[in-house]
């Protein structure tokens, strides 16, 4: 019997207005796209959002044993880029009545000053006035699929943490909303560690010049093709005011729904349960759906149109 992903996955393929099968990977991976253009509406990615994601820690653009996760027809990466990537000086996208100019893909912040592995941020926008950053995790189908997620050794340490200036993480909060939120049985857990990882970079970001100092380093020493001196100093100044929110697709299948809506009631529940030191940078509502997001796109937008055949149609 089909997973529910898998149903979802067969409801989609019949949002391909001119057919899925003729970009059908192979019989073997049949929700995968031969080329990850073909995920793009037939277009290729910029070469500067190409480096975006060959630098990030996802993997995305790589065929290996399999195909690459960026041709799954269900990919969040893909999805997210095909209605951001369009954001620049001439088209910009007005979220809470602040306009954004800038997009960037796959941005690393540092989590634990012991570990070099950093979080990954699906979106990041920039405002125009450059006084605003979003960082935004981005949902497909992911939690469909229940199970549970761990922390490793390094987040128990207090060790492991940033110390700031004026305050720091409590960890005994933060392991406390880990045990309340990665173990629940029946629910998507790992998303709940992603945005704990991601609130506690983007944290680091903003109170510790240690953080701040390997942001910096790394972004001007390996990304440099990609990020300005002036857009690092965006990331880094102090006047900057950060906002995170999740933004989640919701199927019109009704056992999808309800994975959603679980998923959706499980974050509403974390928020509640965050840290002041934490909870600050927290947009309300702290959830957008994409048809919320397509909604907020300028009617000109020549991708409009694809977006609504290709996602939006199949949208609760």
């Amino acid at each position: 019997m089909a997973s529910l992903r898998e149903q979802v996955r067969e409801e989609l393929l019949g949002y391909w207005k001119d057919g899925f099968y003729k970009y059908k990977y192979s019989d073997d991976y049949r929700y995968y796209v031969k080329e990850v253009k073909d995920n793009l509406f037939g277009e290729e990615m910029s070469l500067k959002h190409l480096k975006m994601f060959e630098n990030g820690s996802g993997s995305e653009l790589e065929d290996k044993k399999t195909p690459a996760k960026a041709k799954a027809i269900d990919s969040s990466s893909m999805l997210s880029y095909n209605f951001f990537r369009y954001i620049d000086e001439s088209h910009p996208l007005e979220i809470d009545e602040i306009e954004y100019d800038k997009v960037f893909f796959e941005v690393k912040l540092r989590t634990l000053k012991t570990r070099s592995n950093p979080a990954n941020i699906d979106v990041v926008l920039v405002s125009k006035d450059r006084k605003t950053i979003l960082f935004i995790e981005s949902k497909f189908l992911e939690y469909i699929e229940s199970g549970s997620a761990f922390f490793s050794e390094s987040y128990k340490k207090e060790v492991s943490y940033y110390s700031y200036s004026d305050n720091k993480v409590d960890v005994k909060d933060l392991l406390e909303i880990s045990n309340n939120f990665v173990n629940k049985r029946g629910h998507y857990n790992y998303g709940i560690k992603q945005n704990i990882c991601h609130l506690i970079g983007i944290s680091n970001l903003k109170n510790s010049q240690a953080a701040q100092k390997w942001f910096i380093n790394t972004y001007r020493k390996k990304y440099k093709d990609v990020y300005t001196d002036s857009d690092i100093d965006v990331f880094v100044n102090p006047k900057t005011t950060f906002r995170f929110m999740n933004l989640i697709f919701c199927p019109k299948n009704e056992k999808a729904k309800k994975a959603y809506e679980n998923y959706r009631k499980d974050l509403e529940e974390f928020w509640k349960s965050l840290p002041p030191v934490i909870k600050e940078f927290i947009r309300t509502p702290f959830i957008m759906t994409y048809r919320d997001l397509f909604n907020k796109l300028p009617n000109e937008l020549k991708v409009r149109g694809n977006l609504e055949e290709r996602y939006i149609e199949y949208h609760s």
